[in-house]
């Protein structure tokens, strides 16, 4: 899932992302931890709107008022003193930058998202931490190991934190997130392409005063579609960002949100074909579903206005499978849309749980998908659909242990690859692989 749509389980993304990958940092699948933003997402606890809101706002706030303490300090000293102070914080600044690189070098790469086209064909990105990252990273999977590719980010950025990758043909790849300026605290989209051999940076459109896109699909080599979040100038609540991709530049498109809603946010899309899109995420009430038709978005009513979804799958213009959590009845949620219209249903979670939810969804037809999820306590989970109803997949897994499962991409009913996790917490997680094949996984460590 997303690093971006991870952020903020619960709420969908933060209003003000955090300054690397942070997860429960499910995706965010914008997310994160928050240990800059959501400190809820950070251990893997959803957090209300208000609670997202108020941390990310808060961690804005704390950096401007670190920078405003080091001015005032400065100017404390008096005019005599500034020339020796400004040189005591430039000092600082210079110890700070190397303790962050030192501490960035000690982390393993920590990928949010990836597209395989094959099982010996697949992209992944990710960033050179999981938190204050500094570099994007690429890995591809040839079959048999994983290797890293050369991935530049936008000039004039600073910290980044990737989101979500796809891959429309086999020497084609769009990769989304956000980077934060040099100096200052803001924040805008960024979008990535891969020709087979290299990578290109650039932004993507970037409305509003601030901007982030956490998740990308491709109906075709030339149209993509990007999700996520931007702040209206003059304003400071968030509003849910879609930007298309024409094979040159990103535009924005007008995502209508529901009466009497002042703020949105998308962390997932589905584009089967290019008349027939469908984002989810949030309203900051529950659950907001957005439907393309080829010309406009408009928004769509979910049969559980309470909920919270994470990621969509549209194997047809007539089927699509919403996953998050927060139905009425409590536990992971599906929504599934069919016949024109949302039905809701309660997946299968493991005994004993205490809050699961389902990051990401993959079908390989409308009659076999697998979901993803994680809970506090007993940990990751998986639910297939066989075109009557979900049941539990078995988590019996060779290779590895499996601590958190963020993303799954199917390529047939028995045959999927999901983006893991060694732990639940960022400070000590590795990224994996692991294969299912309808029976058991397979685990396979990235580069």
């Amino acid at each position: 899932m997303s690093v971006l749509r991870s952020w903020s389980h619960g709420s969908g993304l933060p209003s003000a992302p955090p300054r690397g990958r942070g997860r429960v940092t499910s995706r965010l699948r914008l997310a994160g931890a928050v240990g800059v933003v959501v400190a809820g997402v950070a251990i893997g606890v959803p957090a209300t709107a208000a609670t997202s809101n108020a941390a990310a706002s808060s961690a804005v706030a704390s950096s401007a008022v670190a920078r405003t303490a080091v001015a005032s300090s400065a100017a404390a000293a008096g005019t005599a003193n500034s020339t020796a102070a400004t040189r005591r914080t430039a000092d600082r600044a210079a110890v700070a930058g190397h303790a962050r690189a030192r501490d960035a070098a000690a982390y393993p790469v920590a990928l949010s998202g990836f597209a395989c086209r094959t099982l010996t064909h697949c992209v992944a990105v990710g960033a050179n931490a999981p938190q204050m990252a500094t570099k994007l990273v690429a890995e591809r999977w040839n079959g048999s190991s994983w290797s890293t590719i050369a991935m530049p980010k936008p000039a004039d950025t600073g910290d980044v934190a990737p989101g979500d990758v796809a891959c429309p043909a086999d020497h084609e790849c769009v990769a989304v997130g956000v980077g934060y300026q040099r100096t200052g605290s803001g924040y805008f989209a960024i979008a990535e392409h891969w020709n087979g051999s290299r990578w290109t940076a650039a932004r993507a459109a970037d409305p509003g005063s601030s901007s982030l896109v956490g998740a990308v699909s491709c109906p075709s080599a030339r149209s993509c579609y990007a999700v996520g979040q931007y702040t209206p100038r003059g304003s400071l609540a968030w509003a849910p960002l879609i930007e298309h991709w024409d094979g040159g530049q990103w535009f924005q498109q007008t995502a209508p949100v529901p009466p009497g809603t002042s703020y949105g946010s998308l962390s997932g899309v589905s584009c089967p074909t290019a008349k027939f899109c469908v984002a989810v995420g949030t309203d900051g009430a529950g659950a907001l579903i957005e439907r393309w038709n080829g010309r406009r978005w408009s928004a769509s009513v979910p049969s559980s206005p309470s909920a919270m979804l994470y990621g969509v799958s549209c194997p047809s213009a007539a089927s699509c499978f919403a996953v998050g959590t927060g139905s009425a009845a409590g536990g992971s949620l599906v929504e599934r849309w069919r016949g024109g219209r949302w039905t809701g249903s309660v997946t299968p979670v493991p005994s004993g749980s205490s809050y699961p939810w389902l990051q990401s969804v993959s079908c390989a037809s409308a009659t076999r998908c697998l979901a993803v999820g994680d809970d506090l306590d007993p940990g990751v989970y998986a639910d297939s659909w066989n075109g009557r109803g979900w049941h539990l997949v078995s988590m019996v897994a060779v290779g590895g242990h499996l601590g958190e499962l963020t993303e799954v991409r199917c390529l047939a009913a028995a045959s999927c690859v999901a983006l893991a996790d060694t732990t639940q917490t960022s400070a000590t997680q590795r990224s994996e692989s692991a294969f299912w094949n309808g029976t058991r996984w397979k685990v396979i460590p990235t580069a």
